[in-house]
């Protein structure tokens, strides 16, 4: 081997070891501190993420539980509603079945309450 062939060798393998060197010896806190600043700030916000999570949470349940009470409520409305639909029909087929003299007994005795407003005159002179 010549003397500029070991020359380059050595040279390649010297600044090989620099390298290495400066890897293993460099100050490395700089961007780790960077790094730790921004884990610290994300952990922060993942923490009042989940607080607003949590109050969301606590919304939505209140609101089910709301909305369970307002099912209930139509539910009984409902079925008020199909009860006095089946005592409304009831009637109707209940009437559908009189005759005409039942029907005019059924509603004179129904509608006598309504009279007619010159029998109510005070009048000395009546029709």
């Amino acid at each position: 081997m010549k003397f500029n062939e070991r020359f380059f060798y050595l040279l390649k393998i010297i600044i090989l070891l620099v390298i290495v060197a400066w890897l293993l010896f460099s100050n490395e806190e700089d961007y780790t501190e960077d790094y730790n600043a921004k884990i610290v700030a994300l952990g922060q916000k993942v923490d009042s993420l989940h607080h607003i999570n949590d109050e969301l949470t606590f919304k939505i349940d209140t609101l089910n539980v709301q909305i369970s009470k307002l099912d209930k409520q139509i539910g009984l409305k409902d079925n008020r509603i199909k009860n006095l639909k089946w005592k409304v029909n009831e009637k109707v087929n209940a009437v559908d079945s009189f005759n005409n003299d039942e029907l005019t007994k059924f509603f004179t005795d129904r509608y006598r309450q309504y009279n007619d407003s010159v029998k109510k005159a005070d009048s000395k002179i009546s029709n």
